[in-house]
């Protein structure tokens, strides 16, 4: 048979029927001699026992399943079984498996199988999982004899995996056979996990006072085992010695996890070793053929991670100290653990992932109760209560709030959700409720407004009642305000004043309720009694301010102070303020406002340098703290900073940011801010279909009440004006002009009205009062060099004369390369240059287009690069008709726009045009349009100079209502 050399052999054979196995098989060859020698005395004649104990996933499996191959192949009959926990209480279930597959004799399959059904009928009858003594101490005998008398023929191999889940009856026939193994040929072959305190300690103990029984203890593969495997089954990832390194540091030496975290690495592909799906399936594995203990222990090791010591792991357990140092030490020697810790955090999230969720729920509920009792940090136990089932208990809720306060405070804001969504679903009281519904309102605010306003009822309710505190008043307050709920915002305002639920931050009760009206009034000037509030808070404000430094008062006082230095234009004052504010208040969700209307303050002051500068600055700040609506807020301030000189690129970006960041339902009144800046840049770049969808987004009519409503307004009369509507232009420039003056409001530097609705009328050919209004506005602005100053200028150019434009125009390309507002400035050169062409200086003008057009590019606007605009220094703006020069190439109008120009020549106002065609005063002015920028004209004085006949056109009144001769052309 051959069973003198069998180790050389045995390494030697890889086409055998265990070539997998074989081939997985490293760092074993002690193991692999001791059994083969055991194998060679069992063919002579002197049977044994060989016991294979080691960790969990240790290799016990695959070195059974190899030298069983090796056995076959060596004529032995090699019969294996797997004991299964699920199945020990199937009496005699190992030993059946054994003699399955002894291919016996008919009759002797029949009588090891009627023996076995007897076994099993006997225990079912009496409900138990063993047979009584007697009917066993009969039917072993006869069972084993089977097995003896297979032995006569040839040697018997008997492996048993996992013996430690075997039934006690097979165990009692493993202990019947092995005490007549002297003069058999039968081999025993048994393989158990080392410290499961189960049976199979009993059969060990009795099998080692036996002659011929060994023992083979297998310990985790070494370094140059893990190298060795590397070999075998990843040779295209070998790395040399720092890959083996990692490998053996998070699988422990463990056989399982080592191939588990080579298939990882060969799909990651990746230079450092990453587990992956296969290392956690692995580990899974492992656990879950641990014994229950081991088991139990591990799991509750990955829900209190690194945060608890072994007492209080222990406690949780509810299980002996003795049983937790056991499981430890079983996990440990598996390579799971590291002195008692992880290896891996992969390995602690899928020990996790192990677990059935209730069994989870109810650990991390117990984790956060003992560490609570241990007077853990309260960072630490409300991880474990977010992931428990719901603990009703006042300490809970405590810990979850103080837990959600910690975290925004470090910016994590889904944590802090999180945190305050368990303390929601926990069973609190009412009052504690409220307060709960409050700080998730809070911190869902920073992310997604919309989505947290679902509280604000409630919350408003709870106010008016006198059940909110001091701190959620104050903030309610501000999100009512956000939404435009003025009125509501009042009443919460005055059941504050009425509980005593506000006060100043000297402890003063009232100074907090006037700062709060006074603040109301300013953030919405438009509403009715602002004017008067702001001056009672201005009055009170000055009287209060010697005993209170500026820097002590809340964010609100300040703010509402600074607005009213901008309303008094002091620009130096405002700068003073703006920086004290910026310098010394911290961003966070109380102050932001102050933050952003400070940096709005310098924009107005012209120091849009320094607003720059504190605007980056801020942005970069709330991005790194990860706080949407802040980066929003401060993206929308920088798309106005940006527009306002001249960058507009940088503007449309920074204000698609600000609406990607927090979605439109989410802004509240603020979606006029960045819809503004939208509008004004699509203007500005002649994609009028672009800004047209942008007047389609809802803007709610509380943000008319509000400056952004103003500014909004604005940026909508310029682009009807640019869409070749002076009329609706004009209404809404007056409008705006009608609100400033009715708010005490009319801040030049926020919406010259006065300079917009000169440019409409410049472009109705109505230059006197376009040059009354520039006048005026030149005269509010003040002596300063501001660029309202400078675009005023430029306007008031263009009603007169070119000799008399150009010292006007000059001061303004002056005034605005000074102040830096680089679009203003290309338009000024702009018009600089068409003066010069029409007083004949065709150098200097095509000089001045050049810079003009350069400084366009410069700010993004797409400039058509024509022969006529390099000539005549024509540049695009907000007034179609003032296109490129077209004189010498005969242009041809319709019907409709010559009747309608024709008349606009003859004198006749737009309404007047209407009335005698029968169309609509838009339509007039869209024909108009259209035949000023055919004509190259910028004014109705200029078209019956343009107009003239090749037909003779029907004369007087009937002639308009009949037509004009189709041959009539413009030249």
């Amino acid at each position: 048979m051959g069973f003198g050399r069998p180790a050389a052999r045995l390494r030697g054979n890889r086409r055998c029927g265990g070539e997998v196995w074989l081939m997985n098989l490293v760092d074993r060859t002690e193991e692999l001699s001791v059994m083969e020698s055991m194998l060679g005395a069992c063919g002579a004649g002197r049977g044994g026992v060989l016991w294979v104990n080691g960790a969990v996933a240790s290799g016990k499996t695959a070195l059974l399943r190899a030298f069983g191959a090796r056995a076959t192949a060596n004529g032995a009959l090699f019969l294996q079984a797997t004991a299964s926990e699920t199945e020990r209480v199937l009496p005699l279930g190992v030993l059946g498996q054994l003699l399955l597959g002894a291919d016996l004799p008919e009759a002797d399959a029949e009588r090891a199988t009627r023996l076995v059904e007897l076994i099993a009928k006997d225990a079912q009858r009496h409900g138990t999982p063993e047979a009584s003594p007697a009917l066993a101490m009969k039917v072993i005998p006869e069972l084993c004899g089977t097995v003896l008398k297979m032995s006569e023929k040839r040697p018997v191999v008997l492996s048993v995996d996992d013996v430690h889940h075997a039934d006690s009856q097979s165990l009692d026939c493993l202990l019947y056979l092995a005490r007549r193994l002297d003069v058999s040929r039968i081999l025993v072959v048994l393989a158990g996990n080392s410290g499961f305190p189960d049976g199979s300690q009993r059969l060990q103990v009795d099998l080692l006072r036996l002659s011929g029984v060994r023992n083979i203890r297998l310990r985790p593969l070494r370094r140059q085992g893990v190298a060795d495997l590397v070999s075998t089954l990843g040779p295209d990832l070998w790395q040399g010695r720092k890959l083996v390194a990692d490998l053996y540091r998070v699988g422990g030496g463990n056989p399982l996890l080592t191939q588990a975290l080579i298939e990882d690495q060969r799909i990651a592909d990746a230079a450092a070793l990453v587990p992956g799906d296969a290392f956690a399936q692995a580990v899974t594995t492992a656990v879950y053929r641990s014994d229950a203990s081991a088991r139990h222990t591990v799991w509750g090791l990955a829900v209190l991670g690194s945060d608890g010591s072994l007492a209080e792991l222990v406690e949780v357990l509810g299980a002996t100290r003795e049983a937790v140092q056991r499981g430890l030490r079983a996990l440990n020697e598996a390579g799971l653990l590291d002195n008692g810790r992880f290896r891996h955090e992969a390995g602690r999230t899928a020990t996790l992932r192990s677990m059935e969720p209730g069994h989870r729920a109810h650990l991390e509920a117990r984790a956060a109760q003992v560490l609570h009792e241990h007077g853990a940090a309260a960072t630490v136990v409300v991880r474990h209560l977010v992931a428990a089932e719901p603990v009703d208990a006042p300490w809970a809720q405590r810990t979850l709030l103080d837990a959600a306060e910690r975290a925004l405070a470090d910016d994590e804001i889904e944590f802090a959700l999180t945190c305050l969504r368990t303390a929601r679903d926990s069973g609190a009281d009412a009052r504690q409720s409220l307060a709960v519904k409050a700080e998730l309102t809070r911190a869902g605010w920073r992310v997604n407004p919309s989505a947290a306003a679902q509280n604000l009822p409630e919350l408003t309710a709870a106010a008016l009642g006198g059940r909110l505190g001091t701190r959620h008043v104050d903030e309610l307050v501000g999100h009512l305000l956000w939404f435009g709920k003025v009125d509501e915002a009042l009443d919460v305002v005055g059941a504050a004043e009425q509980h005593g639920a506000l006060s100043g931050p000297d402890g003063t009760k009232g100074a907090g309720l006037d700062s709060s009206r006074r603040w109301i009034a300013c953030a919405y000037p438009g509403r009715p009694g602002s004017v008067a509030a702001r001056r009672e808070g201005t009055a009170r404000h000055d009287d209060t301010a010697q005993h209170t430094g500026d820097l002590a008062r809340s964010p609100h006082q300040r703010t509402a102070n600074l607005i009213e230095t901008v309303l008094a234009e002091a620009d130096g004052g405002v700068v003073v303020r703006a920086e004290q504010i910026l310098q010394s208040t911290r961003l966070d969700d109380r102050t932001l406002t102050a933050l952003v209307v400070a940096v709005r303050s310098l924009v107005l002051a012209d120091r849009l340098d320094k607003a720059a500068l504190w605007c980056d600055t801020l942005l970069q700040e709330a991005t790194e703290r990860r706080v949407p609506l802040w980066q929003a807020l401060l993206s929308s301030a920088k798309a106005r900073m940006d527009l306002r000189a001249g960058r507009l690129a940088a503007a449309e970006e920074s204000a698609r940011s600000a609406l990607t960041l927090v979605p439109a339902e989410g802004w509240g009144v603020a979606i006029a801010s960045p819809i503004t800046t939208s509008l004004h840049v699509n203007t500005a770049l002649g994609r009028l279909d672009e800004a047209a969808a942008q007047l389609a987004v809802p803007i709610p009519d509380p943000a008319f009440q509000t400056p952004d409503g103003l500014l909004y307004l604005q940026a909508r009369g310029h682009y009807y004006l640019a869409a070749g509507r002076p009329y609706a232009a004009l209404d809404d420039f007056h409008t705006c002009g009608d609100l400033m003056t009715r708010w005490n409001f009319d801040l030049p530097a926020l919406v010259p009205w006065r300079t917009d609705a000169a440019q409409a009328y410049l472009s109705l050919g109505d230059d006197d009062r376009a040059l009354n209004l520039a006048e005026e506005q030149l005269a509010l602005a003040g002596p300063g060099r501001s660029w309202v100053y400078g675009v005023s200028l430029r306007v008031m150019a263009g009603a007169l004369a070119p000799r008399q434009r150009l010292p006007l125009i000059g001061e303004a390309v002056e005034i605005l390369q000074e102040r830096g507002h680089q679009f203003e400035l290309a338009r000024a050169i702009a018009d600089l240059a068409r003066a010069h062409r029409e007083l004949g200086d065709g150098g200097r003008a095509r000089a001045l287009a050049r810079k003009a057009q350069q400084l366009e590019r410069e700010c993004g606007v797409p400039v058509p690069r024509t022969k006529p605009a390099a000539e005549t220094g024509s540049l695009p703006d907000e007034r179609p008709w003032n296109a490129h020069d077209t004189r010498g190439a005969a242009v041809e109008l319709t019907d409709a726009e010559l009747r309608v120009a024709t008349l606009a020549a003859d004198g006749y106002t737009n309404r007047q045009i209407a009335e005698k065609l029968f169309i609509t005063i838009s339509t007039v002015e869209q024909h108009l349009t259209r035949s000023y920028r055919k004509l190259a004209v910028r004014r109705r004085a200029d078209l019956a100079s343009r107009l003239s006949s090749v037909a003779v056109p029907c004369g007087g009144e009937e002639g308009v209502h009949g037509g004009v001769c189709d041959g009539l052309r413009a030249v």
